[in-house]
Order: structure tokens, then sequence, then C-alpha cells
């Protein structure tokens, strides 16, 4: 998987997440997401993009 589909995938994780009618279930999509953003990036902040 490239870069990019990886990046498309975290984004499909962080929006399941945000998608959830219960927080067991949320909290199980954000592991989730933690764990892709540590394989992209090496940590599990967040990043911030800008467009200038």
């Amino acid at each position: 998987m490239n870069t990019l589909q990886e990046l498309l995938s975290l984004m499909t994780i962080e929006e399941k997440a945000r998608t959830c009618r219960n927080r067991t279930e949320a909290q199980q999509w954000i592991r989730r997401a933690e764990l892709a953003r540590k394989h992209l990036w090496g940590t599990t902040e967040a990043m911030h993009f800008s467009s200038h």
C-alpha cells in the first residue's frame, strides 16, 4: 500500500470513529486510527497541514 492509499485509509477510519453510535465502538476505531498514524508518520499525533 502506498502512502496515498494509507492516508485515505486513515481518513476513512477517522470518519468511522466520528460517526459511531456508541463510545466503545468509537474507541476501537480511534485505536485503529492511532496505529495508522503511527505507521504513516511515526507518531499518534494528528498532522495539521496548511494550504499556503
